[in-house]
């Protein structure tokens, strides 16, 4: 996995995917945290980021994903348990026809190694209720970009 510690902080390279649903995106936390994330996982050596987002769909949820486009590349700066992380982070739309994610419902859990996952789907227009980062992409869920976007995120 490319995530490395210095004593400045933390670099991670990771991947998320969006995924819509009826007019809802499905977000997860670690049942440690107090905020969401879109789900995905960190790049490991030499592969490409779109195999990323399907492999750890696949590890996470038990089922196979397809890439649509790329969205957003995201620079995030945060602070996460007292550490300084760097952030460079690819967001993909993703598809899923697979009825056994769609039929576990509106909040579910995954344990996944030593870590428990809260998975939720949010309706559209709830999503700026959440605590859920990178902020920017709140704002953007009903008006996906056409293009490839890159942006940069403090956390806020």
């Amino acid at each position: 996995m490319i995530n490395f510690k210095t004593k400045e902080g933390i670099f991670n390279f990771r991947v998320a995917g969006i995924l819509l649903y009826e007019d809802q995106v499905l977000i997860h936390r670690s049942m440690k945290d107090d905020f969401y994330a879109f789900p995905g996982g960190r790049v490991e050596m030499f592969e490409q980021t779109e195999d990323t987002i399907v492999r750890e769909m696949e590890e996470e949820l038990g089922v196979t994903v397809r890439v649509d486009r790329l969205l957003w590349i995201c620079e995030h700066f945060f602070t996460h348990e007292n550490h300084q992380y760097h952030e460079i982070c690819f967001y993909y739309l993703i598809e899923c026809k697979d009825a056994s994610l769609l039929g576990r419902g509106n909040l579910f859990y995954v344990t996944e190694g030593k870590t428990e996952f809260e998975f939720r789907w949010v309706p559209l227009e709830k999503v700026q209720d959440e605590s859920l980062y990178p902020t920017f992409i709140k704002r953007r869920l009903e008006d996906l970009p056409a293009t490839v976007e890159h942006a940069v995120d403090f956390g806020e």
